[in-house]
């Protein structure tokens, strides 16, 4: 499920399968998760454009309780899996984030037990070889219960426990994708858990899992860390490094500071080794791993050396054999531009509803549309030499170019890459950094204008045929 231009045709794909109890309340939300893709950063009346229809239709779906959120989020969490069946081997990449909301539903998270926002688990799925995102095919929303001190928190067994969200949504996973032996699962340091990986291994999962803990070893009285650092270098390799701005603790999301995008030449070691129980369950039996360690030796002044201990299923032995594993830990980084496509572009923060319900429809809507802002840069970064039909229409590409190449229109088609650059230039893009690259954020503002343009456009080219047929 790559990039769709077609708004009507994406909205179908992925929320023309939820079962809303009537087939006209389907086609009405196609009908408005459509027009809420046009503009993602809008109200819904905004998004509606003045058409009084569609604007009243919007509101009562959003405010209809028989319009179950989770039914939204099972129609398309199928469809997203179904579109993974496809591809040879996909990335099922986990992480967390908090989402905070407006003043006026304080009130009713505060009735659920936190006035300022969800702790959200995400999943997306993404094509391993060809590096394009498929979307995401799981997604709990739940509200943190008020701290009640260490002691209550430590009696609670670890299926009650907030970490036992990495294998519930590993289990979700499970029973939605047909054939999980094509799936590899990728995680941060916070789901460095015991319990988690032996589930992993017990079940027959493969997985990429960064580790949080220097853990001792079954099979040598050395921990993991020191295991590694006197393993043989396998090869070095260049990995990038993206740009990520600070952020402060709460609402489920760990402080960190900023950092500039740079590229950072790493020394790769590997191993396989045997993870013993941690010191109070001594006795249950080791989770085996093979192990890629990932570590910049010669980082720049004032900058924090790149280190990555990845625990894996992948085989590991030879150079190549753990490049592969490191360009899977890379690709988490989607799951990180999909929380900040999700909170900025789609505003999903920003949102003045008033009730619960309401929000966590819009919240099911939201996912899969900043899911599409991403898609939209990926296709066209990644497809340079491709004609740009792969992300245009005709009609919106020959607008595009008449509009800012004021010259007739090329016999050939152009690249995707020149449509990315004439977007991002819509909305001010210069190159000042010499990069090439183009953000999401203006990607998608210069879409947006483009979308205008189109419209104008036409209306433009069917009156002038009205014309020429009198």
């Amino acid at each position: 499920m790559g990039f769709v231009a077609d708004t009507r045709e994406w909205s179908e794909s992925v929320f023309g399968g939820c079962e809303l109890g009537d087939f006209r309340r389907v086609d009405r939300f196609v009908d408005y998760a459509a027009r809420q893709a046009l503009a993602p950063a809008a109200s819904t009346s905004g998004a509606c454009q003045g058409d009084a229809a569609a604007h009243q239709g919007a509101y009562k779906l959003l405010r209809n309780a028989s319009v179950r959120p989770e039914d939204i989020d099972d129609g398309a969490f199928d469809a997203v899996a179904e579109a993974a069946a496809c591809c040879a081997l996909v990335l099922a990449i986990q992480d967390s984030t908090g989402v905070g909301f407006n003043p006026p539903m304080a009130k009713a998270l505060a009735a659920e037990g936190s006035p300022t926002g969800f702790v959200v688990h995400s999943t997306l799925l993404v094509d391993a070889l060809g590096g394009s995102l498929i979307g995401v095919v799981d997604q709990q929303r739940w509200v943190r219960e008020p701290k009640q001190g260490k002691e209550p928190r430590a009696k609670r067994t670890y299926r009650e426990k907030e970490s036992f969200k990495w294998e519930a949504a590993q289990e979700r996973v499970l029973h939605r994708v047909a054939d999980m032996s094509r799936v590899i699962t990728v995680c941060d340091r916070e789901a460095d858990i015991y319990d988690y990986l032996r589930y992993m291994r017990a079940r027959g999962q493969r997985f990429v899992q960064r580790a949080c803990t220097d853990r001792s070893l079954e099979t040598t009285e050395g921990r993991l860390w020191e295991t590694l650092e006197r393993s043989p270098v396998l090869g070095q390799r260049t990995v990038q490094i993206q740009q990520r701005g600070g952020q402060l603790g709460g609402d489920g999301q760990s402080a960190r500071l900023s950092r500039a995008a740079r590229e950072a030449l790493v020394t790769i070691r590997s191993a396989s080794v045997s993870l013993s129980a941690p010191g109070d369950r001594r006795g249950e039996p080791p989770v085996a791993v093979n192990v890629v360690f990932v570590r910049e030796e010669n980082a720049p002044a004032r900058e924090t050396p790149l280190e990555w201990m990845l625990l894996t299923t992948e085989p590991v032995a030879t150079f190549a054999e753990a490049q592969t594993v490191v360009e899977h830990y890379e690709k988490r980084w989607f799951i990180e531009e999909f929380h900040k496509a999700w909170k900025s572009g789609c505003r999903v923060e920003e949102r003045p509803f008033q009730t619960l319900d309401a929000l966590k429809r819009m919240t099911a809507i939201t996912a899969h549309i900043a899911v599409r802002i991403l898609q939209l840069r990926t296709a066209a970064s990644s497809s340079t030499d491709s004609p740009c039909e792969t992300v245009l229409k005709t009609d919106e590409w020959q607008c595009l170019w008449s509009t800012t190449q004021h010259k007739p229109l090329p016999d050939a088609t152009p690249t995707a890459r020149w449509a990315m650059v004439a977007i991002a230039r819509l909305a001010g893009w210069q190159d000042t950094k010499h990069t090439g690259r183009v953000g999401w954020p203006t990607l998608w503002r210069g879409w947006e204008l483009l979308q205008d343009r189109v419209l104008v456009w036409r209306v433009a080219l069917t009156s002038a045929a009205a014309s020429a047929g009198r």
